[in-house]
C-alpha cells in the first residue's frame, strides 16, 4: 500500500508540472522580445585604445616642437648662468676630476648634474653650443621617461595620466630674455629639468611602495627601498634646497597620507611597517646627505652661506605675498603687456584661466573629492601636493625670494596632480566626454607652442652676440673682463676663441651703478685660475655695455605712461645704467672701441692693469 501511494503521488506531481509548463512557456516567449527591445546598448567609457594613441601622437608632436625650440632659440636666449655647465664640463675633461682645481661654486655643488652628460658629448662634438643643446634634449627624454615610470607601476597602470602630464610639462611660455623663467629653466638653461626628474622619479618609486602587498617578495621590497634611498640621496649632494622641495614634504606627506588612510588613527600609522620604514629611511638618507654635502662644501665650495634663505621683516609680508602671486603668473608667461583682441592677448588671457585651474581650483577640488579617487597614488598626490606647495610658498614669502624658478616645483606638483585627476575622470566618462577633455588639453598645449614659435619667429637661429664676438676676433682680442651677464656667455658662444671673465657686479641703486674694478674678480660659477696674470700677461680688454637702445625704448614708454614733471622733465630712472670702470684705470690710456651697444676698452698689458695701485 505504501509503495502504491508513492507512485500515485509522483504521477500527480508530473501532471501539475505538465499543466503549468504550457502557461509558463508563452510568458517566456513574450518576455524575450521585450528584453531585446529595451536592453540598452553598451556605453563606451574613457578614450579607448584609439583615443590614447591619438593623445600619444599629440605628445610626440609637442616633443618635436620642444626639440625645435631648443635648437632654434637657445642662442637667442643664452646667458652666463647657462654657460657654466659647458665650462665646468670642459674643466672636468681637462683635469680628469669631478671637482676641478680652482672652480668656484655658488649655492649649488654640481655633483650629479647636467654637465656630466656634456662630458662625452664634448669629446666628440667640437661645437660647444650644439653639445649643450643635445644635452637639454637628453634631459627632456629622461624626464618624460620618468613621467611614464611614475604613472605606470604594474598594479596601477595609467598610461593616459602619463601622456597628459608629459603634454602639460612641455608647454613653452613667453620669456623676458633673462634667467629664472619657466621656458629658460626647462628649455634653454635646463637647470630645473634635473630637479623635475628627481621629484618625478622619487614619486614613481613611492607609487610602487604604496601598492606593495604582504605576499610580495622581500627582494622586491628591498629593491624599492634601496632605489628610494639612492634617488633621494644623490640630489642632496648638490643642494640642501632639495630638503625643502622634495624630502621633507615627502616625509610629511607619507605620515599624513597613512593617517588619513588608517581612519585618522596615530596608533594604526605607527603599526604600519611600510610607512614607518619608508619615513625612517628618508630621514636617515637626509641626515647622511647633509653630512656629505657639508663635507663637500667645506672642501670645494666658497662664498655660499645660504643668504637667499634669510627671513624678511613681518612688516613686509603683504609686499612679499604680492611678489609671490606675481611670480606665479610669470611662470605662465605673464611678462609683457598685450592687446586683448590679438593672438598674444588671447593667449595670455587663456593662460590666466589655465593658471587658476591648475594652481588653485583643481587642488581644492581634489581635497573634496579625496575619498572618490580609486588610485592610492592619486590620493597620495593630493596630500603631497598640498604639503609641498605650502612649504615652498611659505619659504618663498617668508624669505622674500624674488625668482620665479623657486616656485617651479609647485608648477610641477600641480601638473602631476592634474594629470592623475583627469585620467580618473576620463576613465569613468562616456567616450565623447573623455575625448572632449582630451581635445581641450591637446588644443591648449598646441596654442602654447604655436604662440611661442610665432611670437619669437624673428629670433629663430639668431645669435645676438655674433657681431660682438666677430669684432673681438677681428681685433685680435681673446682675453678680457666684463660684468657677469656679459662674460661667460661670450666665452661659450665663441667656442672658447674669446675668453671673457666676470668682474664683481654692483647693485643698481637709484638708477646709477658703481664703476667696475677690473682687479675685483667674481668668484662665482667660474674658475679662479682663469684670472692668472702669468698665463695672460699681454693685451686684454674690458667690455662695457651701454644699454643705449633699450634705455631709449624704456624711457619713451615711461614718459608716455607717466608724463613729464612740473618742469617738463622726465621722471624715468634708468634701471640698467651704462657701465663704466673706476677712473684710476683710465690713467693707463686704454684704446676705446665701439661695437653695437658695447664699449671695448683695450689695455696693452694685463700685468700693468692688475698691478695698478689703488
Amino acid at each position: 500500500m505504501a509503495g502504491q501511494e508513492i507512485v500515485e503521488e509522483l504521477k500527480d506531481k508530473e501532471q501539475i508540472v505538465e499543466s503549468e509548463a504550457p502557461a509558463a512557456a508563452p510568458a517566456a516567449e513574450e518576455a524575450t522580445p521585450a528584453v531585446k527591445e529595451t536592453a540598452p546598448a553598451a556605453v563606451k567609457l574613457g578614450l579607448g585604445k584609439a583615443g590614447g594613441f591619438l593623445m600619444l601622437l599629440a605628445a610626440g608632436a609637442m616633443f618635436a616642437s620642444v626639440c625645435g625650440i631648443v635648437f632654434a632659440f637657445t642662442k637667442a636666449f643664452f646667458h652666463s648662468d647657462s654657460a657654466f655647465y659647458v665650462q665646468l664640463a670642459l674643466e672636468q675633461i681637462k683635469s680628469g676630476k669631478l671637482f676641478p682645481p680652482g672652480m668656484c661654486y655658488s649655492t649649488v655643488l654640481f655633483v650629479r648634474s647636467p654637465n656630466l652628460i656634456l662630458i662625452p658629448l664634448l669629446k666628440v662634438i667640437s661645437d660647444w653650443m650644439l653639445a649643450r643643446e643635445i644635452m637639454v634634449i637628453i634631459m627632456w627624454i629622461a624626464m618624460i621617461l620618468a613621467i611614464f615610470y611614475c604613472f605606470m607601476p604594474g598594479r596601477d597602470r595609467r598610461f593616459l595620466a602619463a601622456v597628459i602630464a608629459a603634454l602639460l610639462v612641455m608647454n613653452p611660455y613667453m620669456t623676458q630674455d633673462v634667467a629664472n623663467e619657466t621656458t629658460d629653466m626647462l628649455f634653454f638653461q635646463g637647470a630645473y629639468l634635473t630637479i623635475f626628474f628627481d621629484i618625478i622619479l622619487t614619486l614613481g618609486i613611492i607609487n610602487r611602495i604604496l601598492w606593495l602587498k604582504k605576499e610580495d617578495s622581500a627582494l622586491r621590497k628591498a629593491e624599492l627601498m634601496i632605489a628610494l634611498a639612492v634617488v633621494v640621496f644623490l640630489p642632496l649632494l648638490g643642494s640642501i634646497r632639495m630638503d625643502m622641495i622634495l624630502t621633507l614634504p615627502l616625509v610629511a606627506a607619507l605620515l599624513v597620507f597613512y593617517f588619513i588612510e588608517n581612519g585618522e588613527s596615530v596608533s594604526k600609522v605607527l603599526r604600519t611597517k611600510r610607512c614607518v620604514m619608508t619615513v625612517v629611511l628618508v630621514l636617515v638618507v637626509v641626515c647622511a646627505g647633509y653630512v656629505c654635502y657639508r663635507g663637500l662644501a667645506v672642501r670645494y665650495w666658497n662664498e655660499s652661506k645660504g643668504e637667499f634663505l634669510t627671513m624678511g621683516k613681518y612688516s613686509d609680508f603683504w609686499s612679499a605675498l604680492q611678489n609671490f602671486f606675481n611670480n606665479l603668473t610669470i611662470i605662465f608667461g605673464n611678462v609683457n603687456s598685450a592687446v586683448f583682441m590679438s593672438f598674444p592677448g588671447l593667449t595670455k588671457f587663456l593662460n590666466y584661466f589655465y593658471e587658476l585651474i591648475l594652481m588653485f581650483i583643481l587642488p581644492v577640488v581634489a581635497v573634496f573629492k579625496y575619498k572618490n579617487f580609486e588610485s592610492r597614488f592619486t590620493r597620495f598626490l593630493v596630500v603631497y601636493t598640498w604639503i609641498s606647495n605650502l612649504i615652498v610658498a611659505g619659504v618663498f614669502i617668508a624669505c622674500h625670494q624674488w625668482a620665479p624658478r623657486y616656485l617651479l616645483s609647485i608648477y610641477l606638483d600641480d601638473i602631476l596632480l592634474t594629470a592623475a585627476m583627469f585620467s580618473e575622470y576620463m576613465k569613468k566618462r562616456e567616450r565623447l566626454t573623455a575625448m572632449t577633455l582630451g581635445l581641450i588639453v591637446v588644443m591648449y598645449c598646441a596654442v602654447c607652442h604655436v604662440f611661442f614659435w610665432g611670437h619669437y619667429r624673428d629670433k629663430i637661429g639668431t645669435d645676438p652676440n655674433a657681431e660682438l664676438i666677430s669684432f673681438l676676433e677681428e681685433n685680435d682680442l681673446s682675453y678680457g673682463f666684463a660684468s657677469f651677464w656679459n662674460a661667460s656667455v661670450n666665452t661659450v658662444l665663441s667656442n672658447g676663441e674669446v675668453q671673457v671673465l666676470p668682474l664683481w657686479d654692483h647693485e643698481v641703486k637709484d638708477g646709477s651703478r658703481e664703476p667696475y674694478d677690473p682687479q675685483s674678480h667674481r668668484n662665482w660659477l667660474n674658475n679662479e685660475q682663469w684670472y692668472d696674470v702669468k698665463s695672460h700677461p699681454g693685451r686684454c680688454f674690458v667690455l662695457l655695455k651701454n644699454f643705449a637702445a633699450d634705455d631709449a625704448q624704456q624711457k619713451a614708454k615711461w614718459d608716455e605712461e607717466h608724463g613729464l614733471d612740473a618742469n617738463g622733465r622726465s621722471t624715468w630712472v634708468d634701471p640698467t645704467p651704462p657701465e663704466t670702470i673706476e677712473e684710476r684705470f683710465y690713467s693707463l690710456d686704454p684704446e676705446t672701441l665701439t661695437v653695437g651697444d658695447y664699449t671695448v676698452l683695450v689695455f696693452e698689458s694685463n700685468e700693468q692693469l692688475q698691478s695698478l695701485p689703488k
